[in-house]
């Protein structure tokens, strides 16, 4: 598959939470940039043995995408993403997909945070960012088997 362009990767939230069957809005228009991390929390501990140097040891992480572009009204998911602004707790979760571009898929249940509106100087576009917090570790799905020449 080689190099891929970052706007191969698709964004997919589920603005119906709650409802039986999710109903995904691609997360795209606008947004210029996403920047993913795992957050981890690192346990280093040195051992009489060690000389003084330490070892670590991943103990806890959390997925977390983080998403700048420009405010875009009348699109499904950024409409959803800012209507949950002023909520906390239950009223920002929902569900949240992340397909790679060999199709490798991220799902899980996800809590938006640090949602900040639009801001900037007068005739340019309202820049916002927000951030996608998986809540526990998100189910992945495998890329599907290409055969060879």
């Amino acid at each position: 598959m080689g190099f891929a362009l970052m706007n191969d990767q698709k964004f997919e939230i589920n603005i119906t939470p709650g409802e039986a069957e999710p109903t995904w809005a691609q997360l795209a228009k606008g947004i210029m940039n996403a920047e993913p991390s795992t957050n981890e929390e690192i346990d280093q501990t040195v051992y009489f043995d060690s000389s003084g140097f330490k070892e670590s040891d991943v103990t806890g992480m959390q997925l977390v995408q983080a998403f700048t572009g420009h405010r875009y009204y009348g699109d499904e998911a950024q409409d959803y993403i800012f209507s949950k602004m002023l909520e906390l707790g239950a009223g920002r979760r929902t569900t949240f997909k992340y397909t790679e571009p060999d199709g490798g898929v991220f799902t899980g249940p996800i809590t938006i945070a640090n949602i900040q509106p639009p801001s900037g100087d007068a005739g340019t576009k309202g820049e916002i960012a927000f951030e996608i917090h998986y809540n526990g570790k998100p189910e992945y799905t495998v890329p599907p088997v290409v055969p060879g020449p």
